[in-house]
């Protein structure tokens, strides 16, 4: 032991001789570092600085702390835009190219989401689209809901041209045709079509055969503005931040669409020159006479252009661009607005309550014709908006698009941890609620102070979110850059009329009663009037079977006893009764329950016939009159009481109760009979002192179940 301690000593010696060189710089091992301070090669003594780049152990690189950035995941999307925006903001790509284990900020698509992938995420996450936004996406929905809207509002949901869908209103659109007195021009457009697929123009509904069927068929607008002598439309995109709190934002940049052939009205020999009637840019850009923009500083060239040069032509025309805008505004806002109401329930039914709302985003691309009293006629809504870069026109709007939509968003790094201290502090909340309800309970107080309490709860938690979507929305506000907000509107008037068409959109889109749903409704309630009934019986052959219980005495709220008086007497009275109640069953002795007496005690000697009148006991026909007596066996329970079962089953020619049986007799006088439940087996048991005889129990025994099986 001193050896080693001796040789330790020696050993911290030398090591505080070398490390006072080292410090001293007269070490051999030294380099200078060019700043006068010295670092040892090699080893470095814990706490010296060191170069950037080295680490303290055999001068190996050290490893930096990577700091957390936001992640994205772009599986399913094709666009390398996105991925371009992503790597400006210095994101990282998600190893998980599922996305099952959730470590992504966002996640981004270019089809419609599954409900089941929407419900798998937690609220610190992001997605690029809201489920059931097919709503307004596809072309039959959305003319089935503006059709409702304006009947409800028909001075105020008249923009976008009638629509049917060959599926289901072909009689109602014949029928319409055969009023009109002259011709009109018709666009048959399938149902859930893109990029102009499979649309054409007719005059005759003859040419709408059967085959036609998954398509809805749309008014032509016969008076449209041109430009250059050419029919156009406009691509506005839309940015919805939640559909649960709702928030419209309307991006100043957009693509004007217009057609290589210089427009005529439709007749019978122009039809099918759909690159003169039709603006899809797919149409149009296979077309020879279609000129590509190569200068993103010069929109207003070739046959793609940017708002930009729109409102300047039209200024130049002598229109109000400002007139025409507002317009746009009204029309994209009453769209969504007829949507929220389903699109809300549906967000809410995908996440629990503390979800915050904003989880879901989408960039929606509306397609709007103008006519030349500047009025915009919606003709659909594209949920999946491309966004591929034909041109550097192209290329220059839809960055700027994405790069200040992913702004607006403000993901951050440290969003999970903001989640978690979020969730913390609700759980305290929480707990506070819950002890100050105990805390109530406990001081004895009634239901009214218990409702106040969830009263204040829910007025707090009222005020928590509008504070919280206030701030959120004061946050995106500060974000804009080619954005403007478009609803909520700053208007009041404005913003009254927006709440009164939302709550039209709750009542269009309510269930409708039809005479199946009133019947099947009928039918439910009386099934679950029959389950209450059902219910009810149980309960009280429960009761039956269970220790009567006497009813509660009247108290007041102290549990003190009623005055003197009428309420006194009958209190009284009810307690004597108790007692007197009490005095009978003490008489009787314990009391063991029936299945108690089934399943633990009863048993029937082997040696013992069941049917043996010599050793069998029942009771007479005072127990059960108007019934042949039955037999059965005296089966020793108890070692203070005994159990006469007078009939095992109701079935009188049952094997166990064979009439040719002499009568029993007399039983003790001391009974007491427990009725039991009629569905299974019917027994009266007769509990009698153990000073009666009873047959010795054999080794072995029959029980109760091996009875019931006979």
């Amino acid at each position: 032991f001193l050896y080693f301690i001796a040789l330790f000593h020696s050993c911290m010696m030398e090591e505080n001789v070398q490390l006072t060189q080292e410090f001293t710089g007269e070490s051999p091992l030294c380099t200078p570092t060019g700043k006068g301070r010295k670092i040892p090669q090699g080893r470095i003594r814990k706490g010296n600085t060191h170069p950037k780049g080295e680490s303290q152990h055999d001068g190996k690189k050290k490893k930096k702390r990577r700091k957390r950035r936001v992640v994205i995941n772009t599986t399913f999307c094709k666009y390398d835009i996105v991925r371009k925006v992503a790597y400006e903001n210095d994101w990282i790509e998600d190893s998980n190219e599922d996305g099952e284990k959730g470590e992504f900020n966002l996640f981004w698509t270019d089809t419609s989401v599954a409900i089941y992938r929407v419900m798998k995420l937690q609220n610190w996450q992001r997605i690029n689209h809201f489920p059931s936004m097919h709503t307004i996406a596809r072309k039959v929905q959305l003319a089935n809901i503006l059709g409702k809207m304006r009947k409800l509002f028909p001075q105020h949901f008249s923009f976008s041209p009638r629509t049917w869908s060959l599926r289901s209103e072909r009689n109602i659109f014949k029928k319409f045709v055969q009023t009109l007195p002259q011709k009109r021009t018709f666009i048959v457009k399938p149902s859930a079509g893109c990029k102009g697929k499979g649309i054409f123009l007719t005059q005759d509904v003859q040419d709408l055969g059967d085959d036609v069927e998954d398509a809805v068929i749309q008014e032509y607008i016969m008076r449209p503005l041109l430009i250059e002598d050419k029919k156009f439309d406009l691509r506005v995109y839309a940015l919805i931040t939640s559909c649960k709190y709702l928030g419209i934002f309307i991006f100043n940049e957009g693509l004007v669409k217009l057609c290589t052939l210089d427009y005529q009205k439709p007749a019978e020999d122009n039809l099918s020159l759909l690159q003169m009637h039709l603006t899809n840019y797919a149409i149009n850009k296979t077309s020879e006479h279609f000129v590509f923009n190569e200068d993103a500083e010069n929109g207003g060239v070739g046959h793609k252009r940017d708002f930009a040069f729109l409102n300047k032509w039209l200024a130049k025309e002598g229109h109000d661009p400002q007139k025409m805008w507002r317009r746009i505004d009204k029309v994209i806002v009453k769209t969504l607005l007829s949507a929220q109401p389903i699109l809300s329930h549906v967000y809410t039914s995908c996440f629990p309550h503390n979800n915050d709302g904003y989880t879901c985003f989408e960039i929606l691309g509306f397609d709007l014709l103008i006519d030349q009293q500047l009025r915009p006629w919606l003709l659909e809504v594209n949920h999946s908006a491309s966004f591929t870069c034909d041109t550097p026109l192209d290329e220059k709007i839809k960055t700027d698009l994405i790069r200040e939509t992913v702004d607006i968003l403000n993901l951050k790094q440290d969003d999970r941890w903001r989640e978690r201290e979020r969730e913390k502090e609700e759980f305290k909340r929480r707990m506070d609620t819950q002890t100050r309800r105990a805390i109530i309970k406990k001081a004895g107080g009634d239901d009214a102070e218990l409702r106040e309490l969830e009263r204040e709860e829910l007025e707090a938690e009222r005020r928590r979110q509008e504070e919280f979507v206030r701030e959120k929305r004061k946050e995106e506000d500060s974000l804009l850059r080619n954005f403007r907000r478009i609803y909520p509107c700053k208007d009041p008037v404005k913003q009254q009329l927006y709440e009164e068409f939302i709550e039209g959109a709750k009542e269009v889109n309510a269930p409708s009663s039809t005479v199946a749903t009133v019947q099947r409704e009928q039918e439910g309630k009386k099934e679950r009037e029959k389950q209450r009934e059902k219910q009810e019986k149980e309960d009280a052959l429960r009761r039956g079977l269970q220790r009567p219980r006497s009813p509660p005495s009247k108290r007041d709220k102290c549990g003190e006893r009623p005055k003197v008086g009428d309420d006194g007497r009958q209190w009284q009275q009810k307690l004597d009764q108790q007692m007197e109640r009490h005095k009978r069953r003490i008489s009787l002795g314990p009391r063991l329950s029936v299945f108690q007496l089934r399943d633990q005690y009863m048993t029937v000697p082997t040696g013992l016939s069941l049917f043996d009148t010599k050793s069998a006991d029942t009771l007479g026909d005072d127990i059960a009159p108007n019934q042949a007596p039955s037999t059965c066996a005296h089966i020793p329970v108890h070692n203070n009481y005994s159990v006469y079962p007078l009939k095992l089953i109701d079935c009188p020619s049952h094997p166990l109760n064979p009439p040719s049986v002499p009568a029993p007799p007399e039983p003790p006088q001391h009974r007491t009979q427990v009725p039991v439940r009629k569905e299974a087996v019917s027994l009266t048991y007769v509990m009698a002192p153990s000073a009666m005889p009873t047959p010795k129990m054999a080794p072995s025994g029959r029980t109760f179940k091996q009875l019931k099986a006979l």
